[in-house]
């Protein structure tokens, strides 16, 4: 009887959409923590968020603007376990002044923040912030539980504002936005980087990014995108968010977000989480600034294992042989496929998935003929159970790729929708689509597939793989 000994052949590949923010890929909602005042500019820190408000509190007397609006403070607010936020609370002492305190920053350890400040203009103390007062960014360090050594950064100006920092992952480079006169028109954003310990001289992003109108709130996400908000790109004149990445030395077009993170409002101050499945904005949407989160409507795949890929290869050999006058007869291998193969060792390769009737048959060399049949087995050959993820092993930057789940198989799990991560920040939902890669690298792309909703009460099954891709400069 033929023996099923299977030795996969390892085949080696040569390792060398949907946009991002499509609506029905995502969800916003209003915080907890919103009130009639404003609520705006939302940083990420420890396990809550940083934000500014206007709101009045207990502690510390609230000034006003010439024009009598409140000044704004830093407060914070713990995200609970539910995922609800408590009731913010100042954030610092040591921070918190008579005049205004607006967006800040923190670094990965929490160890040092950069925020807006009023650059105070008298020693003495104010009712009202003069309409001459410009804004500054400054910094703190966090020492035996307070927040000390504030110093201005170097590049404050007393006849223009700086403001509304953002820190690269690493901590190299700030983008903050500012109406220095020799900017572009309005407010600009600029970049200066971190050399020798100290900021050097900064720099305009230039006419790609800014325009003569306002560009506010930077936010540089690991991937290399770089958000922020503006009046300058649209006749309308609401603040709207987009982002732009930095290719071949220079920062790209920008690409305006759709709903639900623009509206008819002003939007801005967006910041996200590392997997962007998370992440908070401004939006005047509902009369007033307030802070909304927004998340992913894709379910997320987690400990997804890498693809294997489906291989059709097999050794056969008949350890019951029975002894034969190798002068007058031979073993062959009748392969069900059409091929055949004289020797008692066989190694074949399947041209693709099927029913094959293999048989081992002893021919007389004379004749060509069968002269006894030995084995015959029917062998079922099929796929892995997994979701499979067609796609090249290389692209290039700039050009469409084309994937595909449609080869995933399985025996006893019903496919209901599939979902794809491409590993920089963008996802899809489809069994097939098509994705253009802005930026050279290696990227882990994951399928993920889920069960069909039948009813609430019916629980989602759920599978994944990954796969890397790489994406190279196009020469």
């Amino acid at each position: 009887m033929l023996q099923k000994r299977i030795y996969i052949l390892v085949m080696t590949a040569f390792v060398c959409s949907s946009g991002l923010f499509a609506q029905h890929f995502y969800e916003a909602v209003t915080l907890s923590v919103n009130t009639p005042a404003k609520e705006l500019a939302p940083a990420f820190y420890g396990k809550g968020l940083v934000f500014c408000s206007d709101r009045k509190n207990e502690w510390f007397i609230s000034y006003t603007d010439m024009q009598n609006n409140p000044l704004t403070n830093l407060y914070f607010t713990e995200q609970k376990k539910s995922g609800g936020f408590d009731n913010p609370q100042l954030f610092s002492g040591e921070i918190t002044t008579r005049l205004f305190e607006g967006p800040a920053v923190f670094t990965g350890d929490g160890k040092r923040m950069y925020f807006t400040r009023s650059i105070d203009p008298s020693p003495g103390l104010l009712k009202h912030a003069r309409e001459d007062t410009t804004f500054g960014i400054f910094t703190a360090e966090f020492l035996d539980g307070q927040w000390k050594n504030i110093e201005p950064f170097p590049y404050n100006s007393r006849d223009y504002n700086v403001g509304y920092p953002c820190l690269s992952p690493d901590g190299t480079q700030m983008f903050f936005c500012s109406n220095d006169p020799s900017g572009m028109g309005g407010y600009d954003l600029y970049v200066t980087r971190m050399k020798q310990g100290t900021w050097s001289r900064p720099e305009n992003l230039g006419n790609s990014v800014n325009t003569p109108e306002n560009e506010v709130f930077p936010f540089l996400h690991e991937n290399g995108r770089l958000f922020f908000a503006s009046r300058g790109y649209k006749q309308r004149g609401d603040l709207e968010i987009y982002y732009s990445e930095y290719l071949d030395d220079q920062w790209g077009i920008p690409v305006v977000l759709p709903g639900p993170i623009n509206s008819d409002s002003d939007d801005y101050g967006l910041i996200m989480n590392t997997a962007m499945d998370t992440g908070y904005f401004v939006s005047h949407r509902a009369g007033s600034p307030d802070i909304f989160q927004f998340h992913s409507t894709i379910p997320t795949f987690s400990a997804c294992p890498p693809q294997e890929e489906n291989n059709y290869c097999y050794i056969f050999y008949e350890s019951n042989n029975a002894e034969l006058d190798t002068t007058a007869f031979a073993y062959e291998w009748d392969m069900g496929d059409g091929t055949k193969v004289r020797s008692l060792k066989v190694e074949h390769c399947f041209s693709s998935t099927g029913t094959y009737d293999v048989e081992l048959n002893v021919i007389d060399k004379l004749t060509n003929e069968v002269y006894f049949s030995q084995a015959s087995y029917r062998l079922v050959v099929e796929n892995i159970e997994q979701p499979f993820l067609t796609a090249p092993d290389t692209a290039f930057v700039g050009e469409p790729v084309n994937f595909s789940g449609r080869e995933s198989f399985f025996k006893d799990f019903e496919i209901g929708a599939y979902y794809w991560d491409f590993g920089d920040g963008d996802r899809a939902a489809s069994i097939d689509v098509q994705h253009v890669y802005t930026r050279p690298g290696v990227y882990e792309v994951q399928l993920g597939l889920t069960s069909p909703v039948e009813n609430i009460d019916t629980p989602v099954e759920r599978k994944c793989v990954t796969r890397k891709i790489f994406v190279l400069e196009e020469e």
